[in-house]
């Protein structure tokens, strides 16, 4: 007995001492390996929250500079203006054109609007008393500037002491009949608040700067810079790394990442105001306070337990570690809640500059510098849905809620949804478009017709972005799986291949080609747009289905994607020969230029329809898509109103065009009360649901509940006619 435990001390000696030194080589190496890999981690997390970070603020910053300068200039070129700035002595001109300006500043953002004309030189400020321009004093350098020097609008900037605000002016000119100047109009926009709400989200020691293209600050979280135009050299020393050269050597829209003393840094453009950004995030110990931190440190603490006292505690260790995942994952949940809301709020917005561009583009006789900006609006807003249409997908798979709504569906009027919507992408490209179907296609399949829809547009669109010549191909064929003799449970494979000439994918990218995120990152791929996740949605749509997706690929040569998925089988009846020429007549020559037909609109002066929504933007551009068909509009901007002025009036409203999600009384909730009024014209006069809420499933709400047709927001013009000729022309 002696013997063994006189045997045990130096065998416990030298395991501890093994255990000692065991943990003091994997305490060092690991440490050392884990700073060298979390500082390689915090580097490009930095780079890529700073490219983010000055790509969002640039958008949001023009975005909101543009909105002002539409309105600006619709209101410049008003007939009424023009005559009030040629003749300002007129008392009737004078009293109209001041309770315009005075009714119109409310559709700025900031509600600040001036005005001076060229005779009287009388600069007007919102209601406050004018006072006397001296064009010659250099501080008003912007007047002659915008009369002689500008033909559409200018921007200057300057710092009011008194307010300790930073303004961004935006100058329109208004010219009369003879295309002379006679005076100007405008708008500010306060940059102090809007730098302060972006500082007042961004992490301690990061800061955002503007400066002009000759280095002045225009924007920064101290006021005083801007007033003092401070040199951003000047401001941010960095020991020899020239910001301002480094700025105005990139092109537009570009970012560039430096590595400095003070930390990591971006530099990017704002093309519209002819200005750069530069973002600075400071290295501080802070950045090591993450979960991999902690992680890091539960491990050692782990492996130290482990070591003394070895399965002891080893159960008590997993109650913690239970509770950190499970917490982890309602953190996840929590993200992709977030990004959903995040998703639909963002629709609404994207309605007023769609719908706005869309209407401004239909004037004739638009300059061409003009039409082509629009048009670069145009795809901007409708890039950007597509964008929110994926994160709302994705954080829809992340959270187990992405479904499959099956109903039957003609597979003639999806493919002609999809071509239509496709061909457009060609523009001047010299790229022939071609389908492949066959006669015996069924006419009817059942399933969900929008994720399908889903599938070929990702499909395709990639297809057109990576094809600069050459062709593309959709290819679809349908079998029956005679797994079944009751024909209700009978399946149709679908087999769908999309083919194109483009660039190709590399066989190292195929490999990563369908997960969450990924874009293949080569330098013939760096212009192109997009989130990286269409082809993960897609491949999650196909599994849902009970399907899957490859790829078939070559660097140069193109790219085939197959796609099998199964619907379920609705009667033998073909779409024929017909329906199948028609839609393979859909082929575009290479080297032709096809141009987008405008909508021919009918006349419907005789209608009168009731517009409800409780934001006026959204009033605006459903207003002003309506009174295309030359028809009466009436807005209101809440569902009471609505209700109220339903039950008030004659039956006299041709249709009734209802937002749903407003506050005090919602859309469906106001459609159920008129249509309780009782009369024969409120039981049965068209409701038609205008929403942000696009998600599946709230169509058959809407149509549950008293509504007759449904359109998304952003209004789809074509289909907005579709509704326009069903439910009020006929």
């Amino acid at each position: 007995m002696y013997k063994a435990n006189k045997n045990q001390v130096p065998e416990m000696s030298r395991f501890v001492v093994f255990s000692v030194i065991f943990f003091i080589f994997i305490f060092v190496t690991g440490s050392a390996a884990f700073v060298l890999s979390m500082r390689q981690i915090i580097q490009l997390n930095k780079g890529s929250e700073l490219t983010q970070l000055l790509e969002i603020e640039r958008v949001k910053l023009e975005t909101s500079v543009n909105n002002e300068v539409v309105i600006a200039l619709k209101i410049a070129s008003s007939p009424l203006v023009e005559q009030y700035f040629s003749n300002p002595q007129d008392p009737v001109l004078s009293k109209i054109a001041v309770n315009e300006f005075a009714s119109s500043r409310r559709a700025f953002a900031s509600e600040l609007i001036f005005w001076v004309n060229d005779i009287d030189k009388l600069f007007y400020y919102n209601d406050i008393e004018p006072y006397l321009m001296d064009p010659d004093n250099p501080d008003n350098y912007w007047y002659n500037m915008t009369l002689y020097e500008t033909e559409v609008y200018n921007f200057n900037i300057n710092y009011n002491p008194d307010l300790n605000v930073t303004n961004l002016w935006i100058n329109a000119p208004v010219f009369n009949s003879e295309g002379k100047p006679v005076g100007m109009l405008g708008t500010g926009i306060d940059i102090t608040t809007y730098l302060e709400m972006i500082n007042k989200n961004l992490a301690d020691g990061t800061q955002i700067y503007l400066f002009n293209s000759a280095g002045e600050i225009t924007g920064a979280r101290d006021p005083l810079l801007v007033a003092e135009k401070r040199h951003i050299e000047e401001e941010l020393n960095l020991n020899g790394i020239d910001i301002f050269n480094k700025a105005t050597e990139l092109v537009p829209y570009e970012t560039q990442l430096v590595d400095t003393p003070l930390g990591r840094i971006a530099i990017g453009t704002v093309p519209l105001l002819e200005w750069y950004s530069v973002a600075v995030m400071s290295d501080s110990i802070d950045d090591y306070k993450t979960a991999m931190t902690a992680l890091f440190i539960v491990v050692l603490f782990v492996i130290v337990a482990i070591f003394i006292i070895f399965n002891f505690f080893l159960s008590g260790l997993l109650k913690p570690l239970h509770k950190s995942m499970k917490e982890a994952e309602q953190a996840n949940r929590a993200k992709s809640a977030f990004l959903a809301n995040m998703s639909h709020e963002l629709r609404t917005p994207l309605n007023v500059v769609i719908g706005l561009t869309d209407l401004v583009q239909e004037e004739d006789k638009l300059p061409g510098n003009i039409s082509e900006n629009l048009r670069k609006i145009s795809n901007a807003g409708n890039t950007l849905l597509s964008i929110v249409n994926d994160i709302l997908d994705f954080s829809k798979i992340e959270s187990d809620k992405l479904s499959i709504t099956p109903a039957e569906y003609h597979v003639s009027n999806l493919l002609n949804d999809v071509i239509a919507m496709m061909i457009t992408r060609i523009g001047e490209k010299p790229v022939v478009f071609k389908l492949n179907i066959t006669d015996d296609l069924p006419e009817k399949l059942f399933g969900d017709e929008l994720r399908v829809k889903q599938i070929l547009n990702n499909l395709l669109s990639n297809a057109f972005k990576y094809t600069e010549k050459g062709s593309i191909e959709l290819t679809i064929n349908a079998s029956i799986a005679e797994n079944a003799d009751d024909a209700d449970k009978k399946n149709v494979w679908l087999e769908i291949a999309v083919s194109d000439t483009g660039i190709g994918i590399s066989e190292e990218n195929q490999k990563r080609l369908f997960t969450d995120y990924y874009q293949v990152e080569d330098t013939t791929r760096r212009k192109i747009e997009g989130t990286g996740l269409g082809l993960s949605i897609t491949r999650k749509l196909c599994e849902m289905m009970n399907g899957k997706i490859s790829v078939e690929s070559e660097t140069g040569k193109g790219s085939i994607f197959h796609v099998s998925i199964c619907q379920g089988f609705a009667g033998y009846v073909p779409i024929g020969k017909t329906a199948a020429e028609n839609l393979r007549a859909f082929r575009y020559a290479e080297g032709k230029n096809m141009e987008k037909k405008k909508l021919v609109r009918a006349d419907l002066s005789f209608a009168k329809v009731l517009l409800v929504d409780d934001m006026q933007n959204n009033l605006d551009v459903a207003s002003g898509l309506l009174r295309k068909y030359k028809m009466q509009v009436d807005c209101v901007l809440s569902g009471q109103q609505a209700v109220q002025k339903i039950s008030q009036e004659d039956p006299v409203y041709n249709a009734i065009f209802m937002d749903h999600m407003m506050p005090g009384m919602d859309g469906i909730e106001a459609a159920a009360a008129i249509r309780a009024l009782g009369s024969e014209y409120a039981r049965n006069v068209p409701i038609v649901a205008l929403t942000a809420n696009a998600i599946q499933g709230t169509e058959d709400m809407f149509y549950a509940n008293g509504f007759q047709a449904f359109l998304s927001k952003p209004i789809n013009i074509a289909q907005l006619d579709s509704v326009v000729l069903k439910w009020i022309k006929q």
